[in-house]
């Protein structure tokens, strides 16, 4: 947990508002309590109303992009690896962001789209490791959203093929 808890005390999260309307200091407990694992394992819905609502974005989901590929970095649970591959596709596919960003002239999308690329070969080794069809469709379709290198995801997509979930190999 080393790189999780490193990760999360380099953001201000209780400066931040979270989608509850409250600070999001929550949200780093929260993080890292999922990355832990633990007896109820990871539950994607623990940040749901908090970092995003459906496709909305709010302001702590892009430090939470960096705090997700921490985790994956690190030694963690299978579950909680799915999980934040998850949660990382929620928030570089998503269709909206809170009003407050909006009035502050950001795009979280976008800002999540760039942290996301930071970790590009993550994505790529997860989608590899052959650790789990599940996971590896997550970093795949994590990909499609970050990677502007469309031949390199097809191509990866095809190499990949039998590591990743029936429908989305290549045809």
């Amino acid at each position: 947990m080393n790189l999780v808890k490193l990760e999360i005390e380099r953001h201000r999260w209780d400066e931040m508002q979270c989608g509850c309307d409250r600070s999001a200091a929550h949200v780093a407990t929260d993080l890292l309590r999922l990355a832990q694992g633990g007896e109820r394992g990871f539950d994607v819905e623990t940040l749901d109303g908090h970092v995003y609502i459906s496709s909305v974005l709010f302001e702590p989901s892009v430090p939470t992009v960096s705090v997700a590929l921490a985790a994956l970095a690190d030694d963690i649970s299978p579950d909680a690896r799915q999980g934040f591959l998850e949660v990382l596709l929620y928030l570089v596919a998503g269709e909206g962001q809170s009003i407050k960003a909006e009035a502050e002239g950001r795009d979280l999308i976008d800002e999540c789209i760039h942290a996301a690329r930071s970790g590009i070969w993550l994505l790529y080794s997860e989608m590899f490791s052959g650790r789990s069809v599940d996971a590896a469709g997550y970093a795949y379709d994590v990909l499609t959203q970050v990677d502007d290198d469309d031949d390199r995801v097809r191509r990866a997509q095809a190499a990949a093929a039998d590591l990743l979930p029936w429908d989305l190999r290549p045809e």
